[in-house]
């Protein structure tokens, strides 16, 4: 299972933009499971290869990230930059 959300929904969000942990959830058939979701993404061994610091909390604050909030905020400024398609 890990490696399913790693490698096909994680994956496949596009530079500068973000999903939430719920949305990831649903798209994995188990809606309830966004915990599960983001405590996966908390051992994602390859954070700049699989991009999770493109998940969110629902409530749009960052939530949690192996590099530190404050380089997973970082990360998203610097995508937000570069994609004139971005909207937070």
């Amino acid at each position: 299972m890990c490696h399913f959300i790693f490698s096909t929904q994680i994956g496949d969000i596009p530079y500068g933009q973000l999903k939430s942990y719920k949305e990831i959830a649903a798209a994995i058939q188990r809606p309830r499971a966004y915990r599960f979701v983001g405590s996966t993404l908390a051992i994602n061994p390859y954070p700049i290869l699989i991009p999770c610091h493109r998940v969110i909390r629902s409530d749009s604050s960052f939530g949690r990230f192996g590099g530190g909030a404050e380089l997973k905020r970082k990360l998203i400024e610097m995508e937000a930059r570069y994609n004139s398609s971005f909207v937070p």
